[in-house]
């Protein structure tokens, strides 16, 4: 509940004009996310309710809340353009959500997760990034279309070195200047590294599949690995 909550107090922080606001809470988010999805696996908690609950909170949380503060903040934009970009997003969010469930991929998110999705695009928008909206809605689009993908992204439940310690060196910076601006360039470097890495992984993949058809190939055209089978006459009656 506590991810759904920020997801509300983000909209409402982000209609009436507080985008920082609105941004620590999107953020504030992903960590809720995150500790309560770590929390429920430890104890054996999880529940299809748990689950539908979850997903109508990243909606709210990762969707909708990060497209209103994109909205909000580039007024600016043309209202159609700007509109349709926001509403491209949460479609997409929905979407990535509705196939979480219905197709489940074994150690692997197929597309990036909304969670990372919907604070990358608050990045976008609320960060200090100092972005004009043409390039701001060509992220944004990205963004979404990155979700939609069939992407393989690494769930971090599986990653080594343990995250935990990874998130503690992503800690740093922010417990020494603890200013939103340093929140939010840490906060971009981890979601732009973790798409280049899914990215890297999918081309890695594919190199790899292609050797393997390559050498498939190989070997049947050479015969490798085929023994003919031993012709034995039948015997002829007497």
């Amino acid at each position: 509940m506590l991810t759904l909550s920020c997801g509300l107090a983000a909209i409402e922080s982000a209609r009436t004009g507080h985008w920082d606001w609105a941004l620590r809470f999107i953020l504030l988010a992903t960590i809720a996310d995150g500790i309560d999805g770590a929390l429920a696996r430890q104890l054996d908690a999880t529940s299809d309710m748990g689950e539908q609950l979850d997903s109508l909170a990243d909606i709210v949380a990762f969707g909708a809340a990060p497209a209103v503060l994109f909205v909000t903040v580039f007024t600016s934009a043309p209202t159609p353009v700007i509109y349709s970009v926001g509403l491209f997003f949460v479609l997409a969010g929905a979407y990535r959500l509705a196939r979480f469930h219905a197709v489940p991929a074994d150690g692997v998110f197929l597309g990036l997760p909304i969670t990372a999705g919907g604070a990358l695009l608050a990045l976008i928008a609320a960060g200090p990034f100092g972005l004009n909206y043409w390039l701001a809605t060509i992220l944004a689009v990205s963004t979404a279309a990155l979700m939609v993908s069939r992407v393989p992204f690494p769930k971090m439940s599986g990653v080594k070195p343990n995250p935990i310690g990874m998130m503690a060196v992503g800690a740093l910076p922010i417990v020494m200047w603890p200013t939103i601006e340093t929140l939010a360039i840490v906060a971009a470097l981890i979601m732009l590294a973790y798409i280049v890495w899914g990215l890297v992984r999918r081309i890695d993949m594919e190199e790899d599949a292609s050797i393997m058809a390559e050498e498939e190939e190989y070997d049947w055209a050479n015969g490798i690995g085929f023994e003919e089978e031993e012709y034995e006459p039948s015997q002829q009656p007497r």
